[in-house]
C-alpha cells in the first residue's frame, strides 16, 4: 500500500530528529515532488538545509513555506534564524516579531529575538526580551544563562548572581547545573568575591569534573585584599590548591578556552611572586604539554639573513597603557636593521578611530591580526618565523599569556606592561631599568633581568588641555586640600589605608579622593575595608565617578597633591601628572612595579617627593598640601625638567643593541 504524504512526513521527521539528515532530505524531497506546495515539508527541508550549512537555499525553502502559510509562528521563527546567520539582521528581526505576534506565548522567537538584540549591542532590549522569554517559559535555562551574562557584562552583578542561582536550581541535569555554577563563579570572581567564586566552581566540579575549571578555581584570587594577614593567607591557600592539583593527573587541550585565567592579581600583593608564578607555569605545562611547542626555525637557530625580524605582541596596541608605552618603540626602531611586525587581536568597534592604534599600525612594517582561537593565533606567529618576540605585557590577556609558553622565536622577552615576572620557562628576558631596580633584584624574576639605562619606553608627550576644567567644573570642593590617588582600584593595597589615615589625621582640611572602580562592587569592598581599618577618618574618603579621558588631565591639575598607591605606582598616570606640572608623592616599594614613578623622578633628578613607607608618604603629602611655597617649588622643578621624560630615544637605541647581542648569542 503506497505511503501517504502524512506517513512520509512522519518518517522524515523521525529521521531528522535522529540526525539521519540524508534520509530525511530524501523523504522531504519526495513529498515535494508530489506536492510542491506542502508547506511543512518546505519548512523542514529549509531547516535541514540550514543545519547543513546551505543557508541561502534554506531561506528560499522557508520563504516558500511562509508564502503558502504565513500564519505559522515556527516558520517565521526559523526564517529569522536563517536571516540572522546571513547577517541580514533587519529581516531576522522582522520575522521574529511576526512569530511573536502570531503566538505571543511561544518562547522560541522571544529567545531568538533577545539573542539578536545582544548581537546588535542592544543590551537593554535583550534583557527585557529575555525576561519576556522567561515569562513564557519559566524553566528555560538557556535564557537564564544568557540573561545572567548580559546582566554581569552591564554591571548588574547582584541580579546576575540571582539569575544564575535560579538557572542552577531549575536545571534538570547535572551538566546544565554545572554550566550555571560556572557562570555564577565567574560573576562572583568578577565582583571580587573569591570565596563565593570558589564555592560556585566547586559546585560545578562536583557535577561535571573538568581539569580546566579545576585549574581556574585553583588560580582564583581576590581583587581587594583586607590586610597583610589576609594577603599571606590568600597566597598560602593559593599555593596549596596548586600543589594539590600537581599531585593529580591533568589534561587540558586549550587552556586559553578551558582554563581562561591568568595570575593577574598576584602582582598587587607587594610580595615576591617568582616561586608562585613558576608553580603556576608548571601546572599549565603539566596539564597541557603542547603549550611548550617549539617552532621549527627555533630548533637549530641561525643568525638572521638580512634584517632582524622583530615581532611585538600584545592585545592592547590601542589607547591603553600598553599601547602608549610601546608606541614609541614601534615608531623608532631602526628599519635598516629591524623588520617590525605587530601581532595583535581584533580590536573593539572603536579601534578604527583610536589614535594610538592608528599610529602603531601606521608605523609597523607589518600588522598581523590574530584569527579567533588560541591555536590559530599561535600558528600565525609560527608562520611568521620571527627572530625576536617582544611581549609588551604578559599576565593581563589570557591569549598572549599562553602564547608565551611556546618557543616561537629564538629570543623571547617581556617588559613592564604588566610589571611582574611570568614564571614561564620560554620567556628569556625581562626588560627593566637601572633607574628602577636597586640591588640584587634578579631574585624577583624567573627571566634573565636586563636593565636599560633609561625607562623602558619612548613615551610620547601627552596633549595638555588648552582650557582645563576647574574644580567647580569637576564638582570638587574649593575649600579643601584635595589629595587624589588616581590609580585603579586593583592597586589599592591595605597600606593605602595607612597612607590615607596619615593624611586625614594630620590635615583637618584634607579630603582623600579615589576613583570609582570599573566594577563598582570593588569600590564597595575598599570602602568596607576602610570602615574597619581607619574608622575615625573613613568618611572623609570620597570616591569620584569615573571621568572621560579628556577630563582626566583636568582632574590631575585641579587637586593639590597626586598620590601613587603604595607598592604599585603609576606609569601612564605619572607621565600625565608630570606633564600637568603637578606634585606627585610616590612610595619607593621593594619591587619594580612600585618604583616606576621613582624612576621618572630620578630622570628629573628630583628626590623630595619619594617616601620609604606609607607613613612617610603621608607626611610628605601633607607638607606639600599645606605649604604652598614648598609645593610651588616642587612643581616649578617638575615643569623645568619634565622634558627628559618624553620621546626619549636612549631606551630605543639600548633595546636595539640588546636585541642584536641576544641574537648573536644564539
Amino acid at each position: 500500500m503506497p505511503s501517504t504524504a502524512a506517513d512520509l512526513y512522519n518518517d522524515a521527521q523521525k529521521h531528522h530528529t535522529a540526525g539521519r539528515l540524508d534520509a530525511a532530505r530524501d523523504l522531504y524531497e519526495q513529498i515535494l515532488r508530489a506536492d510542491p506546495r506542502h508547506a511543512d515539508a518546505l519548512h523542514m527541508l529549509g531547516v535541514l538545509l540550514g543545519q547543513s550549512g546551505q543557508t541561502e537555499n534554506a531561506v528560499d525553502m522557508i520563504c516558500r513555506a511562509v508564502e503558502i502559510n504565513g500564519r505559522r509562528a515556527d516558520y517565521h521563527n526559523n526564517l529569522g534564524v536563517m536571516y540572522q546567520n546571513l547577517n541580514r539582521f533587519d529581516l531576522a528581526q522582522k520575522h521574529y516579531e511576526a512569530a511573536i505576534e502570531i503566538d505571543p506565548a511561544s518562547a522560541d522567537p522571544l529567545y531568538n529575538l533577545a539573542k539578536l538584540y545582544r548581537q546588535l549591542g542592544h543590551d537593554e532590549a535583550a534583557i527585557l526580551t529575555y525576561i519576556r522569554t522567561l515569562d513564557a517559559d519559566p524553566n528555560r535555562v538557556d535564557a537564564m544563562l544568557n540573561l545572567g551574562n548580559i546582566l554581569a557584562d552591564t554591571g548588574r552583578h547582584d541580579e546576575a548572581v540571582e539569575t544564575f542561582k535560579r538557572a542552577a536550581e531549575t536545571s534538570r541535569d547535572d551538566l546544565g547545573a554545572a554550566r550555571a555554577y560556572v557562570h555564577l563563579g565567574n560573576t562572583y570572581r568578577r565582583m571580587g568575591e573569591v570565596e563565593e567564586a570558589l564555592a560556585a566552581y566547586g559546585a560545578a566540579l562536583a557535577r561535571d569534573p573538568h581539569d580546566g575549571l579545576a585549574i581556574k578555581r585553583a588560580l582564583s584570587l581576590p581583587v581587594v585584599t583586607r590586610s597583610w594577614d589576609d594577603i599571606c593567607q590568600t597566597r598560602a591557600d593559593f599555593e596549596a590548591r596548586i600543589d594539590e592539583l600537581m599531585d593529580r593527573p591533568l589534561k587540558v587541550e586549550d587552556p586559553a578556552l578551558e582554563t581562561s585565567t591568568t595570575t593577574f592579581f598576584l602582582a598587587y600583593h607587594a610580595l615576591n611572586d617568582k616561586t608562585l608564578q613558576e608553580k603556576v607555569a608548571a601546572l599549565h605545562l603539566k596539564a597541557c604539554p603542547d603549550l611548550a611547542t617549539v617552532a621549527p626555525h627555533c630548533e637549530n637557530p641561525r643568525a638572521p639573513n638580512g634584517k632582524i625580524k622583530l615581532g611585538l605582541v600584545s592585545a592592547y596596541f590601542r589607547r591603553h597603557s600598553v599601547g602608549r608605552l610601546m608606541r614609541g618603540f614601534v615608531e623608532q626602531f631602526d628599519r635598516d636593521v629591524f623588520e617590525v611586525t605587530v601581532f595583535t587581536f581584533p580590536q573593539d568597534a572603536h579601534a578604527p578611530n583610536d589614535p594610538v592604534a592608528q599610529a602603531i599600525n601606521a608605523a609597523a612594517d607589518k600588522v598581523i591580526i590574530f584569527p579567533d582561537g588560541f591555536p590559530e593565533a599561535r600558528q600565525a606567529i609560527l608562520d611568521a618565523e620571527q627572530d625576536v618576540l617582544f611581549y609588551g605585557d604578559l599576565g593581563m590577556d589570557i591569549r598572549t599569556y599562553f602564547l608565551a609558553f611556546a618557543r616561537l622565536a629564538p629570543v623571547q622577552c617581556v617588559t613592564w606592561g604588566h610589571p611582574d615576572t611570568t614564571g614561564i620557562p620560554n620567556v628569556d628576558y625581562f626588560l627593566s631599568s637601572e633607574l628602577i631596580e636597586d640591588g640584587d633584584t634578579q631574585m624577583h624574576y624567573s627571566e634573565q633581568l636586563h636593565l636599560l639605562p633609561s625607562l623602558p619606553t619612548c613615551y610620547p608627550r601627552p596633549d595638555v588641555p588648552a582650557d582645563p576644567c576647574s574644580r567647580d567644573d569637576l564638582g570638587l570642593p574649593t575649600d579643601k586640600n584635595l589629595y587624589l590617588c588616581a590609580q585603579t582600584t586593583i592597586k589599592y593595597h591595605p597600606d593605602l589605608d595607612v597612607m590615607a589615615a596619615g593624611i586625614l589625621r594630620n590635615d583637618p582640611k584634607a579630603e582623600f579622593l579615589l576613583l570609582d572602580a570599573a566594577v563598582p562592587h570593588w569600590t564597595e569592598l575598599v570602602r568596607t575595608r576602610m570602615r574597619e581599618t581607619i574608622p575615625d577618618v573613613a568618611e572623609r574618603v570620597t570616591v569620584l565617578p569615573r571621568v572621560a579621558p579628556e577630563d582626566f588631565l583636568s582632574l590631575l591639575g585641579a587637586v593639590d597633591v597626586v598620590l601613587d598607591a603604595p607598592h604599585f605606582s603609576g606609569g601612564n598616570t605619572s607621565y600625565e601628572t608630570f606633564m600637568m606640572g603637578k606634585a606627585l608623592v610616590t612610595h619607593a616599594g621593594e619591587f619594580m612595579r612600585g618604583r616606576v614613578t621613582l624612576g621618572q623622578y630620578r630622570m628629573m633628578e628630583i628626590e623630595d617627593a619619594i617616601g620609604e613607607t606609607p607613613e612617610q608618604c603621608a607626611e610628605i603629602a601633607v607638607a606639600l598640601a599645606t605649604d604652598t611655597d614648598r609645593r610651588n617649588d616642587l612643581e616649578r622643578r617638575i615643569v623645568e625638567r619634565r622634558d627628559v621624560l618624553f620621546d626619549d630615544l636612549k631606551p630605543v637605541r639600548a633595546l636595539e643593541d640588546f636585541f642584536k647581542n641576544a641574537i648573536a648569542k644564539i
